[in-house]
């Protein structure tokens, strides 16, 4: 079955803001499998990550909030169909954004705007494990993990690592604010 989730990190907000900004509250209550719809978690990076259970929600949400940031990213990844974004934005302006989907090509890539420069060698190196893959069985999709390494390039938080840097993060369950 795999992923088919989507999430938003902010550089350098609290979690708190981050959460009030978005309009969601923190039950406090663990999520350590993120099974909740959403969970949210502070890392010690400085980064404060929303995961969501729903593919689309990334995609809906303003990277131009009430808060100034450094940068924002948002990454979705839909295992099902091999689709993978990544989207940064800085000030509340999309700067950039990678795409892969392989209902289009086992080797799309979308790239648009000014990526960060360790694009070049995340592209590089899987473009190269694509190519060693497809003369023999081309039974795995390298490509697709070009966007989700470079959110994780650029934010220290990869979806399928449980632990970062030998810590495992805290994720609570987050609610939406009632109106």
């Amino acid at each position: 079955m795999g992923f088919k989730i989507s999430w938003l990190a902010f550089e350098a907000i609290e979690k708190e803001a981050m959460l009030d900004a978005l309009e969601f509250r923190d039950t406090g209550e663990a999520d350590e499998a993120n099974e909740s719809p959403f969970s949210a978690v502070q890392l010690r990076n400085g980064w404060s990550v929303i995961w969501s259970n729903d593919f689309e929600w990334a995609a809906t949400q303003p990277v131009k909030l009430r808060f100034p940031t450094k940068r924002a990213i948002s990454c979705q990844l839909h295992e099902g169909v091999m689709y993978s974004a990544a989207h940064g934005a800085g000030d509340g302006i999309e700067l950039w954004s990678v795409a892969h989907d392989a209902q289009q090509s086992l080797h799309d890539l979308s790239v648009s705007g000014d990526p960060p420069p360790e694009l070049l060698s995340i592209k590089d190196k899987l473009f190269l494990e694509q190519k060693n893959e497809d003369a023999g069985s081309a039974e795995v999709d390298f490509i697709f993990d070009i966007p989700i390494e470079l959110a994780a390039s650029v934010t220290g938080f990869r979806h399928d690592l449980w632990e970062i840097h030998g810590y495992r993060p805290d994720w609570t369950v987050i609610e939406r604010k009632s109106v």
